[in-house]
C-alpha cells in the first residue's frame, strides 16, 4: 500500500452508503417525532445528545453544556422539525430508494401495511446510528403505543406485527428473533438475517425506481437464501427401491399444475441411500426448479432452526405463483423436534398453507409428532439399494474415478457402498493422478479404511485383495451355461420374474452352484439376498430355534428379499426319525412359514432323501444339480487355463471327461490347491489335481489324471 491511497481517500460519512437527501431528512424526521413524543421519559444521556444534535446540525448552547433533559432540547427539536419539512408536501409518498425497496419487498413477502411500516423503520434504523440511539432510549414497553401514534396504526395490531411470538415479520428474518424479553425498542426494531440480506441493495446506486431492475434483483437476493439446486443425475428407473416413486411424480406434477397449497412430501430413509439424489431427479424429471433450505451460512456457520423456517417461509412467497419450482427441505429433525423448535400449532399451519409444493427429507421419522405427520400427504421410505441396480447405479457415480476397471466393479459390488459414498469418493478424482491407477487405488484403500472403521464396518482392503488376486487363480465370473440341472433353469428363472413368488428345493453335489443360483436369482429379480444357514438357526433353548426361524421369515417378508435356507436338512429332518419333541417343533414351525409364504424361497441340501415327505410336498419345484456334463467341463476348464494349453483341452476325447463326476465348487478347490503348492496352472497339474478332487468327493480311488 502506498501512502497517496491512504491520503487520497475521499472524505464523507462512511454509514452513509446511499447518500440519498430524503432517506437521511426521513430517518432524522423520525427520530425527531420519537423524542418529541417521549419528551421527558426519553432516556439518554449527555453523549447521546450530542450524537443526535450533531447529526441534525443543531448547535448546542454553551449555557446547556453538560445537561441531559430533554426541556433544554425540546425547542430546538421543534424547531428544526417545522424548518426541515416546512416545504414537504404531507399528501406524497415518500419517495427515497429505501422507501421504495421495502415497497417492493412487502409485495413479494405478502406483507399487510402494519408489516410494510414496522420494515421501513426496521431498515431505517439499520442504516442510521444515531436513530438508533434514540430507539434505545425508549422502553420496550413502551414500543407499541410510539409506533401506534408514529405510524397511525392501532397498538394492538402493531404489537402483534413486532413483538407477539410467533409472527411473520421474524419468522421470514425482517426483524430478529431478539432475546428472551425486549429491552428497549431498538430490540424490538432489531434488523433479522434477510434485512441484514437485503440492506447492501441500497449501496449500489441502482435505479430502483425501474420497477423491473428492482424486482430481478431482489428476487435474486432473496432466492440466495435458498439456493437453486443441480439438477438429478439418475432417472426415476434408477431408484428402484422407491416402489412409490411414480405416485410420487404423478401427484407434484398435479400439486404444480392446480397451484395446490399444502402440498407436502415426507421423504426418509438411512444415511447415504440416495434421498437427496431422489428429490432432485425427481425435479429434473417435472421440469421444475428445486430449492433447498440450507443447514448453514455461506461462511459454514450454522443456521438455526428459526432461521431456516424462515427462509423456508421467504422462498415460499417468492415462488407462490410459479408452476415450474419445488422447495426441499433437508434434516429436519432439529427444526421440528428440537428444543429450538417454534410452537406446533405455528408449525402445523406453515405445512397446511405453504404455496410451493415441499418434499421434507429426514434420516428417520419415528421421532416426528402424529400431528405432524398428518399433514403430509406422501410419506415415502428409500430404502437401500440393491442388486443389479445398486451395482449399476455405484458404477455411474465411480465412472470418473481414476482406478482400474475391475477396482471400479469391485467397489460398485461391496455390500457397504451407498451413493453418498460414492460421491464423497469420486470427489477424489481431480486429485489423483490417472496415469497411475494402482497407486491410487492404494491411496483410496486407505481413505475407504478409515471410514469404514469410522462406522464399524470391518470389510474392508478392498483394493489389496484385487491387487493380490492378480497372482491367485480365480475362477471365472458366474456364468448359468456352467451348471447341469434337472429340469434346465432357463424357463425357472423366467417363470419366478413373471410370478415374483416361489418355492424352490435345490439338491446335489457340494459345489455344483446352487448358493450362486441364489445369488442369481436375487441379483436377476433386483431384490436382496436373505441367507440363513441352518447352524445360524439352530438353538441350545427350547423354542429358540422356532423363534429364529420365524424371524427370518419375517425379515424376508418385511424387505422383499429373496430367501436362501442352506443346508436345509439339518432343520426339515423325517419327523418318523425324531427322538425329542422340539426336533418335530422345529420341523412343524418350518412347515408352518413355508406355507404361509408369499415370497421366493430357496432352499439348498446335499441329502434331499432325508428330508420330511410333507416338507417336500411345500416346494413348488425340485431341482437337482448333477456334475458337468463333458461340454460344460471343457468350456469352463477353458476359461482358467493359459492359451497355450487350450489345443490339448481340445484333445482330450469327449468319453474321458463323460466318465467324471466334477462340479464348478472341485474346479475352484483345485485352482486353490495348485496355488498353495506353488504350482502353475497349466493343464496336467489341473487335471491331476481335478482327480484328487474326485477321489475326496466319492471315496474312490481313481487313476491319477485324464489321459492315462
Amino acid at each position: 500500500m502506498r501512502w497517496a491511497t491512504v491520503l487520497n481517500a475521499p472524505k464523507g460519512n462512511v454509514n452513509d452508503d446511499s447518500c440519498d437527501p430524503e432517506e437521511c431528512l426521513f430517518a432524522q424526521v423520525v427520530a425527531v417525532r420519537l423524542a418529541l413524543i417521549h419528551g421527558r421519559s426519553l432516556q439518554l444521556d449527555e453523549d447521546d445528545w450530542q450524537l443526535l444534535l450533531g447529526w441534525l446540525d443543531i448547535g448546542v448552547p454553551e449555557a446547556s453544556a453538560g445537561q441531559q433533559r430533554f426541556s433544554v432540547f425540546h425547542e430546538a427539536l421543534s424547531h428544526w422539525l417545522s424548518r426541515n419539512t416546512k416545504a414537504l408536501n404531507k399528501q406524497e409518498d415518500i419517495d427515497c430508494l429505501l422507501a421504495i425497496a421495502s415497497k417492493r419487498v412487502a409485495r413479494l413477502l405478502h406483507l399487510d401495511e402494519v408489516e410494510h411500516d414496522i420494515l421501513v423503520l426496521a431498515w431505517l434504523a439499520l442504516r442510521h446510528q444515531p436513530l438508533r440511539t434514540v430507539l434505545v432510549g425508549i422502553e420496550a414497553s413502551q414500543s407499541a403505543k410510539t409506533l401506534s401514534l408514529l405510524l397511525g396504526h392501532p397498538a394492538n395490531a402493531v404489537h402483534q406485527a413486532s413483538q407477539q411470538e410467533p409472527n411473520r415479520l421474524k419468522s421470514l428474518g425482517i426483524l430478529g428473533k431478539g432475546k428472551s424479553h425486549f429491552m428497549d425498542m431498538d430490540d424490538v426494531l432489531g434488523a433479522g438475517y434477510l434485512l441484514e440480506q437485503l440492506a447492501p441493495l441500497l449501496a449500489q446506486h441502482l435505479d430502483f425506481r425501474c420497477k423491473g431492475a428492482l424486482d430481478q434483483m431482489l428476487h435474486e437476493r432473496l432466492l440466495e437464501l435458498c439456493p437453486r439446486l443441480s439438477k438429478g443425475d439418475f432417472s426415476l428407473a434408477s431408484f428402484s427401491q422407491v416402489p412409490l416413486r411414480q405416485l410420487i411424480r404423478d401427484y407434484l406434477h398435479h400439486a404444480l399444475a392446480q397451484g395446490q397449497r399444502g402440498a407436502n412430501v415426507l421423504i426418509y430413509g438411512k444415511p447415504g441411500v440416495g434421498k437427496t439424489e431422489f428429490v432432485k431427479s425427481l425435479a429434473t424429471q417435472l421440469g421444475a426448479e428445486l430449492y433447498g433450505v440450507p443447514v448453514a451460512e455461506k461462511d459454514q456457520q450454522p443456521l438455526s432452526p428459526h432461521s431456516r423456517l424462515g427462509r423456508f417461509q421467504v422462498v415460499q412467497q417468492l415462488l407462490a405463483k410459479r408452476q415450474d419450482a419445488l422447495v426441499m427441505f433437508d434434516e429436519i429433525e432439529d427444526v421440528l423436534n428440537g428444543s429450538s423448535a417454534l410452537p406446533k400449532g405455528w408449525t402445523n399451519q406453515l405445512l397446511e398453507d405453504n404455496s410451493t409444493p415441499s418434499l421434507w427429507v429426514s434420516n428417520s421419522i419415528h421421532w416426528l409428532d402424529q400431528a405432524y405427520l398428518r399433514r403430509f400427504d406422501l410419506i415415502v421410505e428409500v430404502q437401500t439399494v440393491t442388486g443389479l441396480n445398486a451395482k449399476r447405479q455405484h458404477r455411474e457415480l465411480l465412472a470418473a474415478l481414476p482406478v482400474t476397471t475391475a477396482a471400479r466393479d469391485t467397489l460398485a459390488t461391496q455390500s457397504w457402498m451407498t451413493p453418498a459414498m460414492a460421491t464423497q469418493l469420486n470427489r477424489l478424482a481431480p486429485l489423483l493422478d490417472t496415469k497411475a491407477p494402482l497407486r491410487n487405488q492404494q491411496h483410496l484403500d486407505q481413505v475407504i479404511q478409515a471410514r469404514l472403521k469410522a462406522q464399524g464396518v470391518t470389510d474392508g482392503n478392498v483394493f489389496s485383495r484385487l491387487n493380490n488376486d492378480k497372482q491367485i487363480p480365480a475362477m471365472p465370473p458366474y456364468d448359468m451355461a456352467w451348471l447341469n440341472t434337472r429340469p434346465g433353469l432357463s424357463q425357472i428363472i423366467t417363470r419366478l420374474q413373471r410370478r415374483q413368488r416361489g418355492r424352490l428345493c435345490l439338491h446335489g453335489l457340494p459345489g455344483s452352484g446352487k448358493t450362486a443360483l441364489a445369488a442369481h436369482v436375487a441379483n436377476t429379480l433386483n431384490r436382496e439376498l436373505i441367507t440363513a444357514h441352518a447352524s445360524s438357526l439352530l438353538d441350545a433353548f427350547v423354542g429358540g430355534t422356532e423363534q429364529k426361524i420365524a424371524e427370518v421369515f419375517a425379515l424376508a417378508r418385511e424387505k422383499n428379499a429373496v430367501l436362501l435356507l442352506d443346508e436345509v436338512d439339518s432343520l426339515l429332518m423325517n419327523r418318523d426319525n425324531a427322538h425329542q419333541s422340539w426336533e418335530i417343533s422345529q420341523t412343524n414351525e418350518l412347515l408352518v412359514q413355508l406355507d404361509t409364504f408369499d415370497g421366493i424361497l430357496l432352499a439348498t441340501t446335499n441329502r434331499v432323501e432325508s428330508l420330511d415327505r410333507a416338507v417336500m410336498r411345500r416346494f413348488d419345484l425340485k431341482v437337482g444339480f448333477l456334475p458337468l456334463q463333458p461340454d460344460q467341463l471343457r468350456n469352463l476348464l477353458q476359461q482358467v487355463l493359459p492359451i497355450r494349453d487350450h489345443a490339448r483341452l481340445a484333445a482330450i476325447p469327449h468319453r474321458h471327461l463323460a466318465h467324471r463326476q466334477l462340479t464348478p465348487g472341485n474346479v475352484r478347490t483345485a485352482l486353490d490347491q495348485l496355488d498353495m503348492r506353488g504350482l502353475p496352472i497349466r493343464l496336467n497339474q489341473l487335471m491331476d489335481a481335478l482327480a484328487l478332487e474326485e477321489q475326496e468327493q466319492n471315496g474312490t480311488r481313481r487313476g491319477i489324471g485324464f489321459l492315462g
